[in-house]
């Protein structure tokens, strides 16, 4: 009897180990802390990137 209820809570314990599920998780989270930083990156440089194309759209009006 004891030796069952060794064996049951070993392959208990050995499921409670498996971290398959929390690695999925974990490339999820970090997927889309990467996605965050690139649309926030992107969003930041577009309206200096703007800025930057209207003062050379200027420039170049001016000289023609």
């Amino acid at each position: 009897m004891l030796l069952g209820t060794q064996v049951w809570l070993q392959s208990r314990l050995s499921e409670l180990r498996n971290e398959d599920g929390a690695t999925a998780i974990e490339y999820g989270l970090l997927a889309a802390l990467i996605a965050a930083v690139i649309i926030a990156t992107v969003t930041l440089l577009g309206e200096t990137l703007d800025e930057v194309f209207a003062t050379v759209e200027e420039a170049i009006a001016d000289i023609l």
